[in-house]
């Protein structure tokens, strides 16, 4: 049998923007505020793959094992074609100006979540923070996006592909503080910031084979701090270049506590990238590395673990090393074509061979009309040594077409 692990899908990055105009609301005092949002549908093709739209590619179920995996197939996808559609994501953004007081905020929730009875359509919250404007410095206070995430695929799709999902850990409640600097052709953005996604950076993952170890508790959220640079190339519109980096503290046991109990670990990751426009091109290049922090790999349940006990007793870390490379060509103001190639590989000592995802991405992004966006992708996903006791043969890859279309109002 052949077991798979792959995460395939990606957040759309504006490479067409769409324009709504927010509407405005009345409020007492000198409060500004604020409405717009959007509604989206996604249709998808798979063969050989399993799992709606926002999911995981996940291994095909052991015949012999009463384990059900998070998908709805229970059943071998290998060489067929399974269809979905979804049409769950409705977002709102709420946002608030005081000028007088220096304080700007956003409230953002949308419908995607589950109900009791297991259907999509409950209420969620995205977003909801609050930040001052100190002149020198900025200071922003909940739940928004870590400064890692930097929006680094251009698929059109819900989810990012392996290696720059991160869907687990891309909001988290945290304090930032961060400054500009506006130079004559350049601007440079420094943020440092305690985040509380410890739990969701070191993953425990679901490896119950090798004596993988899960993270019990942390006592500070962990720091994250990050530099863009901005500057004029001549070529068309400005160029981008960031780096950041994280030091992520966690305690970690094993399952029953018998050879590591609440043991002291400290992971940490670290990510640069450019965005080059180039007249009618805009040329893309991003990496991240971890050392006992696959929780950034985004690949869910079926991701290795950070951390697993040697067979000396000792602990070792899993390392990952991610990159993709990409390119946008929009030929007019309402049609964009793109192309993507992205990797994501896991070490670790432990392993026989090292576990790895490919992904490759084609779409066409068309702007139907001011407000809406029609988007058509292809990729082709390729994973494996994702069976990391070495039994069998796990090698797999399967092919996708999603059709997605974006309303804002």
């Amino acid at each position: 049998m052949k077991k798979l692990v792959s995460a395939v899908v990606s957040l759309s990055l504006g490479i067409i923007s769409l324009t709504a105009n927010a509407a405005s609301l009345t409020t007492k005092g000198s409060t500004q505020a604020t409405i717009h949002g959007f509604t989206y549908a996604e249709f998808a093709w798979d063969k050989q793959t399993t799992g709606l739209p926002d999911l995981s590619n996940m291994p095909e179920p052991d015949p012999n094992s009463s384990a059900k995996y998070n998908t709805p197939l229970y059943k071998s996808t290998y060489d067929e074609v399974n269809s979905q559609a979804e049409s769950w994501l409705t977002r709102l953004y709420f946002g608030f100006k005081n000028s007088d007081a220096g304080v700007k905020g956003l409230i953002v929730g949308d419908f995607k979540g589950k109900s009791d009875d297991g259907n999509r359509g409950s209420f969620r919250m995205r977003q909801a923070w609050v930040e001052h404007d100190l002149s020198n410095f900025k200071i922003r206070i909940g739940k928004t996006y870590i400064l890692e995430e930097m929006f680094s695929s251009i698929s059109l799709a819900s989810v990012k592909p392996a290696g720059f999902q991160d869907i687990k850990m891309k909001r988290v409640s945290l304090v930032r503080v961060s400054k500009a600097i506006n130079l004559e052709k350049a601007s440079i953005n420094f943020a440092l910031a305690f985040q509380s996604g410890n739990k969701l950076a070191v993953s425990s993952g679901k490896d119950t084979k090798n004596n993988a170890l899960f993270v019990d508790r942390y006592t500070i959220p962990y720091p994250a701090a990050r530099i863009i640079t901005t500057f004029d190339t001549g070529f068309g519109a400005p160029a981008e270049v960031y780096a950041w980096g994280a030091v992520i503290p966690v305690y970690v046991s094993d399952k029953n506590g018998a050879n590591v109990a609440d043991k002291s670990e400290t992971s940490y990751a670290f990510g640069a990238g450019l965005r080059l426009p180039v007249y009618t091109f805009k040329f893309g290049f991003n990496f991240h590395h971890t050392d006992g922090a696959t929780g950034y790999s985004g690949l869910t349940d079926f991701e290795p673990a950070s951390y697993y006990l040697s067979k000396n007793g000792g602990i070792e870390k899993t390392s990952t090393n991610t990159f993709n490379i990409n390119v946008v060509f929009r030929p007019t103001r309402s049609i964009s074509f793109g192309g993507e190639y992205d990797q994501v590989k896991f070490d670790n000592n432990i392993f026989p061979s090292d576990p790895k995802v490919e992904t490759l991405i084609g779409n066409i992004k068309i702007k139907t009309t001011k407000v809406t966006m029609l988007g058509i992708e292809w990729r082709h996903i390729k994973a494996k040594n994702f069976d990391v006791v070495g039994a069998g043969d796990d090698e797999f890859s399967g092919d996708q077409i999603y059709a997605v279309y974006k309303y804002l109002f």
